[in-house]
């Protein structure tokens, strides 16, 4: 599925950085199956495209997303819990995923390019999963933030109970998920959970701020090879993880972006990848 085909994201690529805008405003993009598919093939995109290296994902409107849209809610209530997924092809997993991370929501992880959801307004639900499986959040002062699953008889859904505690701490995952009370950006940026946190009319482009100077500054391939060791090699052992570690640094200094770097150090100024 190409980008111009897209009904529910919209797809740019500018200065190094693709932006992904949920676009379902009038329903303060709400999710269905249409966004779901649509987002996973944004970031199938992001992660071939050469131009792209780093993605940024928000919310189109005043809202990042405030959860499953209630009409699909609604039929799954109708038939007894079943639903009927989307109908529409899925781009396949990059090449070296673990099988273990072949799962739908874990598809963000598997991507190279890393991934900085710009959280505005109401997050909730499956929001705040889609927000929580980004490499990391930046938020607005006026969130609204909520897990929402304990509130309807859920669990925590698609491998939140072991991302959340790997990422915020055991205590704060938990208190974020068991009382699904509303919790303003502040006190998400206590928790973990968030990053870094702006005034709501900064947030979008701050966050563009940081990814293009990340995008510049910062090797694509460094990039790929630590969300890489972050998101996998830390699952393994050690031994395997140190191994493949210099592996990856033999590697690397036979890249073009080593010798950028050695330039750039050598005369003093700051690093620019999108030209190597």
């Amino acid at each position: 599925m190409n980008p111009t085909d897209f009904e529910k994201i919209i797809y740019t690529v500018n200065d190094g950085v693709a932006l992904v805008t949920l676009d379902n405003p009038e329903r303060r993009n709400a999710w269905g199956g249409r966004m779901s598919v649509e987002y996973r093939w944004a970031l199938h995109h992001a992660h071939t495209d050469t131009d792209a290296r780093v993605v940024v994902v928000t919310g189109g409107g005043k809202d990042f997303c405030v959860g499953a849209d209630s009409q699909d809610l609604k039929t799954i209530e109708e038939s007894g819990g079943n639903y009927q997924k989307a109908k529409l092809e899925l781009p396949p997993y990059p090449e070296g995923t673990p099988e273990t991370f072949q799962r739908n929501h874990a598809y963000p992880l598997s991507i190279s390019t890393p991934i900085i959801a710009a959280v505005n307004g109401a997050c909730a639900g499956v929001g705040f999963l889609v927000a929580s499986y980004a490499d990391f959040r930046f938020g607005a002062t006026n969130n609204k933030i909520k897990s929402s699953f304990a509130r309807l008889g859920l669990p925590a859904e698609y491998g939140l109970g072991w991302l959340l505690p790997r990422m915020m701490g055991r205590a704060n995952a938990l208190q974020i998920l068991l009382d699904g009370d509303r919790i303003e950006g502040q006190e998400a940026l206590r928790l973990g959970w968030l990053q870094k946190l702006h005034e709501p009319e900064e947030l979008l482009n701050k966050t563009l701020e940081y990814a293009k100077k990340l995008a510049k500054e910062s090797s694509g391939f460094s990039m790929a090879c630590m969300k890489r060791q972050i998101n996998f090699d830390a699952e393994g052992n050690y031994s395997d993880a140190y191994t493949r570690s210099v592996e990856d640094m033999n590697t690397a200094l036979t890249k073009p972006d080593f010798k950028e770097g050695l330039r750039a150090l050598k005369e003093r100024r700051p690093t620019n990848f999108l030209d190597v």
